[in-house]
């Protein structure tokens, strides 16, 4: 064997490699690219953390300076989306599902500038998404985990535009300008100013004609006519039965209380409003316990909208049918129904027992009166006091309910 045959190959020398935090601009000026996925992380990246506006700024001159040749208006379209969704942290969701049919590109070029946003050094890795599962086994349903960035911009952008940088890596913070990035805020913030003025509508100015003062004698101001000054409101009439003294208010407002739970289609009104619709009903003299009785036994649907108004509907139509109608039979204009002749009446009872043969009338059992309705009713509900006080511990729900009942059983007579 040769004696060179073994002799080591002299390889060209990889370029070196940049430590972690520094700068990433060559001898010549020239923007180096984040190409190794370890420095793309956020406890490894160059770049500052950023907000929406200085990220669209960076992401803007990066493209506009062709640091990445493959950097271009997608890219930029790319950093609009991520932008628009960026929340307090300066955090996104990649969604990438979704992203590339909402920009209309393919899903490989949406993966494409989403590397070149993380090698110009303006997105970072802030939780790596996996394909794991993260629903119960056993539930046939499938998430996985999303991957989530962080808006970052790089040291070179600070270096061009003059910011002074506190610190490195994705902590550090912008503390203030040079002299030279003085100058150019100011140059950006008197461009900004100019455009947004340039934007205004000519709807925005008042450029209407106004009507001048009416001028008396030398004076050069006059007092508005009598006719222009405003009247004064006047104050709401409450009617007749539902005017109440203080204590009268009061004490509706303790029997409203006490019916509220136990009629069930009043529990949706508010306490004052039902109390205000009762006035009428409890200057007649009724006790809670017969207001309650007689509430229950209305027909209304299960959660009417306005439990007070109807209340209040019902007690006009209570006072209504107290005065006597007029006969409408009465008056001269109007006129009366003409009586059925006998034809007419012969159909009509031919009808009858026609209908009387094929259906025999079925006797109606006897409703129960009044008084016997009103005395179950208030049976069930002394029946309901007594379940409710009898309650143990392990039946009420929070201690603040044991506590009402045993106040309830000490307030109870022996």
């Amino acid at each position: 064997m040769m004696q060179h045959a073994r002799a080591p190959v002299h390889a060209a020398a990889a370029p070196p490699r940049l430590p972690r935090g520094q700068h990433r601009i060559s001898t010549n000026s020239r923007y180096i690219p984040v190409r190794d996925h370890a420095d793309q992380e956020i406890g490894t990246t160059a770049s500052r953390r950023t907000r929406r506006g200085d990220f669209l700024r960076a992401a803007t001159w990066a493209i506009t300076q062709r640091l990445h040749p493959k950097a271009g208006n997608t890219t930029l379209r790319v950093a609009r989306d991520l932008a628009a969704r960026l929340n307090a942290d300066g955090h996104v969701a990649y969604c990438r599902d979704t992203m590339w049919r909402r920009l209309g590109i393919s899903r490989r070029t949406l993966e494409r500038h989403i590397a070149v946003l993380r090698e110009l050094g303006l997105l970072v890795w802030a939780v790596h998404g996996t394909r794991t599962n993260t629903r119960p086994a056993g539930s046939g349903e499938w998430a996985g985990t999303a991957t989530i960035y962080a808006a970052v911009v790089p040291r070179a952008w600070d270096d061009a535009l003059g910011h002074r940088v506190s610190g490195h890596g994705y902590h550090a913070r912008h503390v203030g300008f040079t002299d030279h990035g003085r100058q150019l805020a100011i140059t950006e913030a008197r461009r900004r100013t100019r455009s947004s003025r340039r934007r205004d509508t000519p709807s925005c100015k008042t450029n209407h004609p106004r009507p001048t003062a009416e001028m008396r004698g030398k004076k050069n101001n006059t007092s508005a006519p009598h006719g222009a000054r405003p009247r004064p409101r006047r104050r709401h009439v409450v009617p007749e039965p539902y005017r109440a003294s203080p204590s009268q208010a009061a004490h509706a407002v303790s029997v409203a209380a006490w019916i509220r739970p136990r009629v069930p289609w009043t529990q949706g009104e508010g306490l004052r409003r039902l109390a205000f619709a009762l006035r009428p009903w409890i200057a007649t003299g009724l006790s809670a316990a017969d207001l309650a009785a007689d509430l229950s036994v209305w027909r209304v649907p299960r959660r009417p909208a306005s439990p007070a108004s109807m209340i209040m509907a019902r007690w006009s139509e209570t006072t209504g049918h107290d005065e006597p109608a007029a006969d409408p039979c009465r008056g001269e204009d109007t006129p009366c129904g003409v009586p059925p002749n006998a034809a007419f009446r012969e159909a009509m009872d031919a009808v009858r027992a026609r209908l009387t043969r094929l259906s025999p009338p079925v006797e109606p059992e006897p409703e129960p009166p009044g008084f016997v309705i009103r005395d179950r009713i208030l049976a069930s509900l002394a029946e309901a006091d007594r379940a409710r006080r009898t309650r143990t511990a392990e039946q009420c729900l929070t201690f603040a309910e044991w506590e009402a009942v045993c106040d309830a059983r000490e307030r109870a007579p022996w």
